[in-house]
């Protein structure tokens, strides 16, 4: 009888793993890709949830690529029980997360939700290094109740978990591709990615506006300081957006010393206001290189996407505005006349 129910359990096991395979073969798009793996693991561990989570260590956290049945978290770095499996690459078994002292039960406050048993897996690229981690919430019992994770489910999951390492990894070399080697920022070719796949999806319900900005007389600033100095210039400011934005904002590095912005959910004016506010904290805000420091101001043209048009086209709009935004005499905020 036991060797024919764990005959059993070994085919539903395969027909889970092949029914899974078939799905991915199929999947051409990184996010849903993530999904059907981080799926596939809530379902091989018989978990009531699952995450997949990435580690940005230029930004000092981890964040969700996709939590099934969740909208997107993100942490500070090594924060938490993901935090701790990243940061000592181990595999972590909880039975009881609320007397583990890594648990953060922050999430579960806000989601309320009720953590009972945890396993989270570190997930590596081809080189060994740590990248991100998969972790498996509340193991569902065959009556529904909450169990507890077991060394075999450690097994299960190690399987889905280095399929998410190896798309997580071409992931990152694409954004590579797509990624501007100063300042980190998402380059012009990435902008079209992010617009083709992200924005225009939400822009069919939503407001969105982009900003087109410039470093006000930033050749005088790169004939004082050298390019290195202009060089720290441009990262202060890409941290300086990034942390000025909301989490489902874009920032770019267009070229040279310009910069576009995408602000999800805003309008032209509500832009203007967050922009301008950006504009005075770089106005007063005093960048340092090797003991010199240096004042820039920016100027900016802002404009609402139109749906109907392409890219390029709401592109010229807020170029339009930026250069009117100059020559109002500089360190201002225009809107697009269309």
């Amino acid at each position: 009888m036991a060797i024919a129910e764990n005959e059993r359990n070994a085919e539903l096991l395969l027909e889970k793993i092949f029914y899974y395979m078939n799905r991915l073969v199929d999947e051409r798009e990184f996010s849903t890709t993530i999904q059907t793996l981080t799926e596939m693991g809530k379902t091989l561990v018989n978990a009531d949830r699952a995450s997949f989570w990435f580690w940005d260590k230029r930004k000092g956290e981890h964040w969700t690529i996709v939590a099934l049945d969740h909208a997107r978290i993100t942490v500070p770095e090594g924060r938490g029980i993901v935090g701790a499996s990243i940061t000592t690459g181990e595999t972590i078994l909880i039975a009881d997360a609320g007397a583990d002292p890594r648990f953060d039960s922050s999430v579960d406050r806000s989601g309320g939700y009720d953590t009972r048993s945890v396993l989270c897996m570190p997930v590596t690229d081809s080189r060994g290094r740590v990248i991100g981690a998969y972790q498996a919430i509340n193991k569902l019992n065959g009556d529904g109740t909450v169990g507890v994770f077991t060394e075999e489910d450690k097994k299960r999951l190690a399987l889905a978990a280095v399929y998410c390492g190896k798309t997580l990894e071409s992931y990152l070399l694409l954004s590579e591709n797509q990624t501007d080697l100063t300042t980190k920022l998402r380059n012009r070719k990435g902008f079209y990615e992010y617009y083709n796949k992200r924005v225009l999806p939400y822009l069919i319900a939503h407001p969105v506006s982009v900003a087109m900005g410039d470093i006000d007389f930033f050749d005088i600033t790169n004939q004082i300081y050298g390019s290195a100095g202009g060089d720290e210039v441009l990262r202060s400011i890409a941290d300086l957006m990034l942390y000025h934005v909301e989490i489902d904002d874009e920032v770019i590095r267009w070229e040279n010393d310009r910069f576009v912005l995408l602000l999800s959910g805003k309008t032209a004016q509500q832009a203007k206001q967050e922009i301008d506010d950006l504009r005075k904290t770089i106005e007063e805000t005093v960048f340092t290189h090797r003991g010199h420091e240096i004042h820039v101001t920016m100027s900016f043209g802002i404009c609402e996407l139109d749906y109907e048009k392409s890219s390029d086209e709401n592109l010229a709009f807020v170029e339009t505005a930026l250069q009117r935004a100059k020559e109002a005499g500089r360190n201002t905020v225009c809107i697009a006349e269309k």
